[in-house]
């Protein structure tokens, strides 16, 4: 079986949300006005009322309250909406995976402080667009969900073999099971027609010396996605009785020079290479990161609040 088999034997299991599928019809259409999305949109409310809080929140920091979801599209773009379209669908399309097999909370605390430290240090290279890189970022580990809902037990031998060894994730998963995590993300998130920037960003972003295309956004999602595992682990170190993987995120006094410099030590060369980033910008990127982590993951994935970890 090929991550493409997987994802074709699963598509009702992973199909977005009928409007999100309309927004990347219409963000794809070169005769789409802002009005067209809105009117979209506006059939749900509930999603309505996410993307504006989001749009008004720290995320943005507009100067001004947006009321619409035209204006929105006014004010942050077309592209930028449909990515967090997705991204505020993403979550449901995956909701209903046993509480057994994964911390659902834990996983999208992880992958929105990933794509908050994508999209900032996008900015410091100066990335056309960089707002993409918060998308890339959220839906770098999204193959992670499909294999545990259709191969539990072999993702539980995978678990076990990563914790009694140091060897790569994605090497230990294709030993097991032939492909890894990052080659599902790239054949789902190619299945929703998703740009190909984005789908070669979750592809190679534990191979950044593989990448061809999109090489610098696979480069800067897998530096986030280091500073964001190296984060969570700042507090209370491995084996501690009081070590919670995830809590850190939620603590606004994060030690962003050590989790900077310990960071640095797991890059690949050759993402460091490509965007030219310094322990400074890591800094930067974390304290950015931080103070919008709360509002983000709440308008996202407000159950995490509710899940214990």
């Amino acid at each position: 079986m090929t991550p493409q088999d997987l994802v074709a034997r699963n598509v009702r299991l992973v199909s977005l949300p009928e409007v999100c599928i309309q927004v990347q019809a219409l963000a794809d259409s070169p005769h789409t006005v802002a009005d067209d999305i809105g009117e979209v949109v506006g059939k749900d409310t509930a999603l309505t009322a996410r993307l504006l809080k989001l749009v008004n929140s720290a995320y943005f920091s507009l100067p001004k309250k947006i009321d619409t979801i035209s204006r929105a599209v006014n004010m942050i773009g077309m592209r930028e909406l449909r990515n967090l379209t997705l991204a505020a669908s993403a979550a449901e399309v995956f909701s209903r995976i046993p509480a057994n097999l994964i911390d659902m909370a834990a996983f999208w605390q992880h992958s929105i402080f990933t794509g908050l430290v994508a999209r900032n240090l996008a900015n410091r290279c100066n990335v056309l667009h960089s707002e993409r890189l918060f998308t890339a970022g959220l839906m770098h580990d999204v193959g992670r969900l499909l294999m545990l809902m259709k191969m539990p037990d072999d993702m539980g031998k995978i678990e076990s073999r990563r914790l009694q060894s140091k060897e790569p994730v994605c090497e230990i998963e294709r030993r097991v099971i032939g492909f890894d995590h990052a080659q599902v993300g790239h054949a789902l998130l190619s299945h929703w027609n998703m740009p190909d920037n984005l789908c070669n960003s979750v592809l190679y972003h534990h191979e950044v010396a593989a990448a061809e295309d999109a090489c610098l956004e696979a480069a800067l999602v897998h530096i986030a996605d280091q500073v964001t595992h190296c984060a969570q682990e700042s507090k209370d170190p491995l084996g501690s009785p009081f070590y919670d993987p995830y809590g850190a995120l939620l603590d606004s006094d994060l030690s962003a020079d050590k989790i900077s410099a310990a960071a640095m030590e797991l890059m690949q060369p050759r993402a460091v290479a490509l965007t030219g980033i310094e322990d400074y910008d890591i800094i930067d990127a974390i304290g950015k990161s931080a103070s919008a982590f709360n509002q983000v993951l709440d308008l996202l994935y407000p159950m995490a609040w509710e899940t214990p970890r």
